[in-house]
């Protein structure tokens, strides 16, 4: 394998192949991907499974789960900091990995433990590994994984401040977030009070997105035909006018020496070329 640096357009669908790593790095960079998948997808049971607050058998497995997954993350990330051609470049476009580590250590005590649902931002990090190999990635995706980590992440956390059952607080969790608010279950602690808060706003920008993303992958879907086609003349049309504005340039180069017949041509062509960029539609690509 070749040991050139890696340009933005030879990065690929992947998650952890970060500008200038070398094929090298870049190779062992995408080994992470797939297990760093199955982690943060195990942090959905794991936060379940731990805030249903386990006994016996079950709270050793739930505890082992935790730790086992924080544990894989700061592997991860020492491991990419390890990698990385520049440590300060990397940390700098990874502050959301970072603060997931420092936000959701697994010693954590009592209420503080609703933090760990902030391991779910983690998949948002892991889009283009898991959806990035079959399709492009558009607003929707990213709405969804946002409203999800709103409802499931914000109901466990709710739970924890609240002693209410993981059930309920994803209830309350989905009302809020969808701006319904039936008042059976609130808030009655600090803690959950401050969530609540942090919800109702949030709820707000997730609904605005799943709208707009819903209203883009309808048009796409319905229009995808037209939109294409469309392009297609407005990409013909902008070459017809870039041919004329270079014959005009050349012939304003030239100006000097030029007869009455030819001053007259150039004036014409300078007439066509106004209109053309009077007339010429605006690009209707996304």
């Amino acid at each position: 394998m070749g040991s050139g640096t890696l340009k933005g357009t030879d990065l690929g669908r992947t998650t952890h192949v970060v500008p200038g790593m070398t094929e090298d790095q870049a190779a062992r960079a995408r080994r992470l991907d797939a297990p760093t998948v199955v982690a943060v997808l195990l942090v959905i049971p794991a936060l379940v499974l731990h805030f249903s607050e386990p006994q016996g058998v079950l709270g050793v497995a739930s505890t082992v789960l935790n730790w086992a997954i924080y544990a894989w993350f700061l592997f991860e990330f020492l491991y990419m900091l390890r990698l990385a051609p520049d440590d300060r470049e990397f940390i700098r476009h990874n502050k959301l990995d970072l603060t997931v580590l420092v936000l959701t250590v697994p010693l954590l005590p009592g209420v503080l433990q609703a933090l760990w649902v902030l391991r779910l931002l983690r998949l948002i990090d892991m889009m283009p590994a898991v959806l990035g190999r079959f399709v492009n990635i558009t607003l929707l995706p990213y709405a969804v994984v946002l409203a999800f980590i709103a409802v499931f992440g914000g109901g466990l956390a709710f739970a924890r401040f609240e002693g209410v059952s993981v059930f309920d607080g994803v209830y309350w969790a989905n009302t809020t977030v969808n701006t319904v608010g039936y008042g059976d279950i609130s808030a009655q602690t600090p803690g959950g009070k401050v969530l609540s808060m942090a919800l109702q706003w949030t709820g707000n920008v997730i609904l605005a997105m799943l709208i707009g993303g819903v209203a883009a992958f309808a048009q796409q879907l319905l229009l995808g035909e037209d939109v294409e086609e469309i392009s297609k003349e407005v990409d013909e049309l902008e070459e017809d006018v870039e041919d004329v504005e270079e014959d005009v340039e050349s012939l304003l180069e030239n100006v000097r020496g030029l007869s009455t017949t030819d001053r007259m041509v150039l004036q014409e062509l300078a007439h066509i070329k106004a209109r053309l960029d009077e007339i010429q539609p605006a690009d209707p690509r996304p």
